[in-house]
């Protein structure tokens, strides 16, 4: 699983010209599942410890002393969350010059990990929660703030 999450002073996702999601400041996260997943990953503690870790990053500034520092997470800070499916995370560009996916989830099963994904930072998190729709031509317009980018990879941050 990989997430780019990308701090935000507003993001928004359309489809076909209608807005389906949209945030205030907060963090946008572009979520997309690999081969080496599997249609089981939601069994793997890496599953939920990549939701924990997502809303647990410090890069919300704090108060006072600590108002230019990364010092809160989302909840800490009171954002919001926009999570976008993309499975371009995955992209293989070693040969050529088209991009290949045969690496990325497919997308029989991705969509159930996306969806349940998205449910349980929901039901887990204590701040605003939109997504993107899975599987759309989408429009994603977001302001970055910084920018702050971080790259969370399961692969490289937990053992399974």
């Amino acid at each position: 699983m990989r997430i780019i999450a990308q701090r935000v002073k507003e993001a928004s996702v359309s489809v076909d010209g209608r807005l389906v999601a949209a945030i205030d400041a907060g963090i946008m996260a572009l979520v997309g599942f690999g081969q080496e997943d599997g249609p089981d990953f939601r069994s793997s503690p890496s599953y939920t410890a990549m939701a924990r870790k997502l809303v647990g990053l410090r890069i919300f500034p704090g108060t006072g002393e600590n108002a230019h520092k990364f010092h809160a997470s989302l909840d800490e800070f009171g954002g919001q969350l926009l999570l976008v499916p993309q499975f371009t995370l995955y992209a293989d560009c070693r040969k050529g010059r088209r991009p290949s996916f045969t690496d990325a989830g497919d997308p029989a099963w991705a969509k159930d990990l996306f969806s349940d994904f998205v449910q349980m930072v929901d039901e887990t998190c204590a701040v605003s929660v939109s997504s993107g729709i899975f599987g759309a031509d989408m429009d994603v317009r977001l302001c970055n703030w910084g920018p702050v980018t971080i790259i969370l990879d399961s692969a490289n941050l937990f053992s399974r």
